[in-house]
């Protein structure tokens, strides 16, 4: 079994880096951890500063908006705090959808480019019900964003899910966070780098991995550098993926 953590790093193309990241900030709460040419990644308030998600900048003359529905359907973050996120809905952060589950609210909200966020705390997004009624929303002193949260889900759109199912339940058959569901479209199985949406995957390794394990369980195209760090592929749908020691 490929010793590989339970971590998934999702990194999202836009045009817009600017934009999105006040929307992540102000909105969700997440704090910028580190800025680099076109790069952006965030992550809780707390002291871990692990990049939890990532923002790409790619200008228009390479990159295009997407026609019909983005390969990202949903990207759910877990919150390990569940009174911070009806602070965030108290201070006035806007929502599509509200939910309550037994651990408390979440809600659902879009990013200036299309993405559909969910932020909960549930063990399970299906204990969510959905709320249609206005709801009192409570404050916390001194609240200035979330302290820690997770990727609980991945929910990716693909003409072909059982394509993707195989090919993670080959190389990585416990990892349980990415999600597919059918649907149709032009650029659901477009390369990374051809439009706004989900691009790519950083996933941690163990130091002491074989690439050699690994290698064999691939069909796509790889690269490898050349002191053994990481190593780059695809899935069925052209998402890239990063493993890295």
């Amino acid at each position: 079994m490929l010793e590989i953590e339970k971590v998934i790093v999702p990194c999202l193309r836009v045009n817009n880096r600017t934009v999105n990241q006040i929307f992540l900030e102000e909105q969700l709460g997440l704090k910028t951890v580190l800025e680099e040419a076109s790069f952006a990644e965030f992550a809780g308030h707390s002291t871990d500063k692990k990049a939890k998600l990532v923002l790409i900048e790619s200008p228009s003359m390479r990159t295009r908006a997407v026609e019909g529905p983005k390969k990202l359907a949903k990207l759910s973050l877990k919150v390990e705090v569940p009174a911070e996120i009806e602070a965030l809905l108290a201070r006035g952060t806007s929502f599509s959808k509200l939910y309550r589950g037994k651990n408390g609210l979440a809600f659902e909200t879009i990013l200036p480019e299309g993405y559909v966020f969910l932020l909960h705390s549930e063990d399970s997004v299906e204990n969510l019900q959905e709320l249609s009624s206005p709801v009192d929303f409570m404050e916390l002193p001194n609240f200035k964003g979330l302290t820690h949260f997770s990727i609980s889900q991945i929910l990716i759109n693909t003409p072909n899910p059982v394509d993707s199912r195989n090919f993670y339940q080959t190389i990585w058959s416990q990892q349980g966070t990415l999600v597919f569901q059918e649907a149709q479209g032009p650029d659901l199985l477009v390369a990374a780098d051809t439009t706004w949406d989900l691009d790519s995957f950083r996933v941690q390794v163990s130091d002491s991995l074989d690439w050699a394990e690994l290698e064999s369980k691939l069909v796509n195209p790889y690269f490898k550098d050349k002191k053994g760090r990481f190593l780059q592929t695809s899935d069925p749908s052209k998402i890239e993926l990063w493993f890295e020691k």
